[in-house]
């Protein structure tokens, strides 16, 4: 073969090499560029005092700018909550105790976007609670939160042609009246929220009249309206009914005493260790090993949408023979509720612990120990408590666990909670001076 062959046949080698390496390369960069999807864990706040209630759930990703802009809205409404409490106990003779409460839904996540809708709940002058949506759309690659400014195209009358597309929406949907185009207007001037989702552009109108919560603008509407970045990012895709359980009032009478009177007493001294607000992948693991090493059963009032973001945790609880109740899906104040989002919040819990750990349960513990308004099927018994330490939050292990001892009696029902990490400690020195003075711990059904 002539030398000037072998030249040719080895320069279109290396081409052909040098060209497959571009592409590879080009590919890999392009892959780089892509978020992950995010592991997402729950983070859960309860506080309890006289003067009012405040639980707040929210988003833990592994983003620590995405974290620190949810943190503080989170402190933001929890501080206005707090002066409004306060003004209102000051103006009013009433002194009824105040709620906050904070709950989310993660409505949207690919590779570049993360998409939070917080529902905020503000019972605190007489009358219906004040409820607010917030929506926040967040930019992955850089952690930042994206405001409707930067959202839609640069010089766009983005209100106006939001108007159009949603109009035309309720159109399809046979929802359409002439006056709702001008309506649409001033609710979107007022109050918009926005989420970017894999069906399209969600628009959300809440708590008006004879409009859907939602609606959804699909492709078309999110390559016109939204700037190419985000557009050609955002990864487009194209409802479980629940069978509403009926509920019957309870003895409005209800208390501890009632509830040991019913189930009576076994012979010997016993104690059920009772713990609210869990799961926690780390403060319930440690407390399961404090109740193995003293061989002590107890029981655990779960909340549904805890045990949806930490199902192992349930597991090993029922694993190590404790048992498990019902402690609502994401612990509001019952009471404030209607009849069918009391039902929703006992039968989704219901189901994921029936699910996830494979007991039914037939017990369960209302948020801040309100009195039940209903009963389950008549299949579920609600548990109040006999022994429980004010403001437990502040105080140190020791102050607990002496609080709880002074207290103690054959019979008793402890409140506990795990959520906390201090938590653990303090159940170690409960049980270990209980346990020397002769007690046995039982779950709160085996004290019938």
């Amino acid at each position: 073969m002539k030398p000037i062959i072998i030249y040719m046949a080895l320069f279109s080698l290396l081409l052909m090499a040098g060209c497959s390496f571009i592409a590879n390369a080009n590919e890999d960069s392009k892959t780089s560029q892509a978020e992950p999807i995010y592991d997402v864990n729950i983070q859960t706040e309860i506080v309890e005092f006289e003067e009012y209630h405040i639980t707040v759930h929210y988003p833990d990703t592994p983003n620590n700018q995405i974290n620190q802009t949810i943190i503080d809205y989170v402190n933001q409404k929890k501080a206005a909550f707090k002066k409004e409490s306060y003004k209102a106990l000051q103006e009013n003779e009433v002194k009824s105790s105040h709620e906050l409460h904070i709950d989310y839904e993660v409505l949207h996540q690919d590779h570049r976007f993360f998409v939070v809708q917080f529902e905020e709940t503000m019972d605190v002058v007489p009358g219906e609670p004040v409820i607010k949506k917030t929506t926040i759309n967040f930019d992955k690659k850089n952690g930042k939160r994206i405001e409707l400014k930067e959202l839609f195209k640069e010089d766009l009358p983005y209100i106006d042609r939001l108007v159009d597309f949603t109009a035309g929406a309720l159109k399809e949907d046979g929802n359409y009246s002439e006056n709702m185009k001008s309506a649409l207007k001033t609710i979107f001037n007022n109050n918009l929220h926005i989420a970017l989702t894999g069906e399209g552009i969600a628009v959300y109108i809440n708590g008006v009249a004879d409009f859907p919560q939602k609606i959804i603008l699909g492709e078309k509407a999110v390559y016109e309206l939204l700037r190419p970045e985000y557009a050609n990012a955002l990864e487009l895709n194209g409802n479980i009914k629940k069978e509403e359980p009926t509920f019957k009032e309870e003895d409005p009478t209800f208390s501890a005493e009632d509830y040991r009177s019913k189930h009576g007493r076994s012979v010997g001294k016993e104690v059920a260790l009772t713990f609210d607000d869990g799961p926690h992948p780390e403060v319930t693991a440690n407390i399961l090993e404090t109740l193995n090493e003293y061989e002590a059963r107890a029981t655990f009032f779960m909340i549904g949408k805890r045990v949806s973001y930490y199902p192992e945790v349930a597991k090993q609880v029922a694993k190590a023979g404790h048992e498990i109740g019902n402690h609502t899906w994401d612990h509001p104040r019952l009471s404030r509720l209607p009849q069918k989002e009391v039902t929703q919040q006992i039968d989704s819990t219901q189901q994921i612990i029936k699910q996830v750990t494979g007991q039914k349960p037939d017990i369960i513990r209302l948020p801040f120990g309100d009195r039940p308004p209903v009963t389950y099927k008549k299949e579920i018994s609600t548990v109040p408590w006999t022994v429980e330490v004010k403001g437990w939050q502040k105080l140190e292990p020791s102050q607990v666990a002496e609080n709880v001892l002074s207290q103690v009696e054959d019979g008793s029902i402890i409140l506990l909670h795990d959520l906390q990490p201090s938590m653990d400690e303090a159940v170690e020195l409960i049980v270990k001076s209980l346990k020397q003075e002769g007690y046995t711990f039982v779950t709160v059904s085996e004290l019938n």
